[in-house]
């Protein structure tokens, strides 16, 4: 983990012993939660992002700059320096804030969250990595050979889900079958999200009008229609969850739920084809709710 300078906040050492991390496994998950992870032959310091991102008591975790420098020979000096910050006027946007630009152009997105120790860390989430140093590997810039060999070996033993069963596994004592297949949709919905549009945003070229805003009005349509809220707003909560906010707003939505409605939501509007995209959209969103109503009843109360 990378703390961000802040007057005389002391960097810690990347990997603590298990002894000196404060931690109750009785306790609410809390977003900021540290957690040492020991996973294969190496050790990592986590950071909860989202206590229930996967669903109830199932949370997104994300790694820092200095681990992954620890474990790719990637020169924390490099990791820092690639991080920049974007605005964009289209709200729905997923390019506004901080990402971490690799020489192939490609953006991961960085997220600042306040650890329970009271250091702001910036974080990128774990499977993330695995995606970032592929790429980096493949289209390396200036990177020397060391650190490229460090990105390949990285790939060579690293398994998204197996650090994600090791994080749960110290955190509940136990990894479940359940777990295991909602990390596994996740992922998926987090690889396939982008594809699975492309026949919804056909529908919005041919009947949305000559707007360039017009993807982001209809995108805003679906996430207030099933959420309550525009994109930037529900993805503003995903990323950095308030701790507690979860038992507060019964409405909460995790990430890997939210990312399955929004797909199968806008591949209804494709598939209808109704004339009036307004009608489209509102059949397709009470269609969706009504499919998801069961599924969130039960996560609310612990029940998957």
């Amino acid at each position: 983990m990378f703390p961000l300078s802040n007057g005389e906040r002391t960097i810690h050492s990347d990997v603590s012993p298990v002894a000196t991390i404060t931690f109750n496994r009785q306790n609410m998950l809390e977003a900021g939660q540290i957690i040492p992870i020991k996973f294969r032959d190496r050790e990592f310091r986590a950071i909860i992002i989202d206590p229930d991102g996967l669903g109830y008591n199932r949370p997104t975790i994300g790694l820092g700059y200095r681990s992954m420098s620890r474990h790719t020979d990637v020169p924390l000096t490099t990791l820092v320096k690639r991080v920049i910050e974007l605005t964009d006027e289209d709200e729905s946007s997923e390019t506004s804030g901080k990402f971490l630009k690799l020489p192939s152009g490609k953006l991961f997105k960085v997220t600042e969250i306040l650890g329970n120790d009271n250091n702001t860390y910036q974080v990128i989430e774990a499977t993330d990595w695995v995606e970032l140093a592929r790429d980096w590997a493949k289209k390396p810039g200036k990177l020397g050979a060391k650190a490229k060999n460090g990105l390949i070996d990285f790939l060579a033993w690293f398994a998204a889900e197996g650090l994600y069963a090791e994080a749960y596994t110290f955190l509940k004592e136990t990894y479940t079958r359940e777990d295991s297949e909602r990390i596994q949709q996740w992922l998926v919905a987090r690889q396939a999200g982008k594809p699975a549009r492309k026949d919804w945003a056909y529908a919005i070229s041919e009947q949305g009008g000559n707007s360039p805003y017009k993807y982001g009005k209809w995108t805003n349509y679906v996430y207030r229609g099933l959420f309550g809220m525009d994109a930037a707003e529900i993805k503003k909560i995903w990323e950095a969850p308030v701790s507690g906010s979860r038992h507060i707003a019964r409405n909460y939505i995790p990430e890997t739920v939210g990312l399955e409605m929004v797909e199968y939501c806008e591949k209804l509007v494709s598939v209808f084809e109704l004339d009036d995209l307004e009608d489209a959209h509102d059949e397709a969103i009470r269609m969706t709710q009504k499919k998801f109503r069961q599924k969130l009843d039960a996560e609310r109360i612990g029940g998957v």
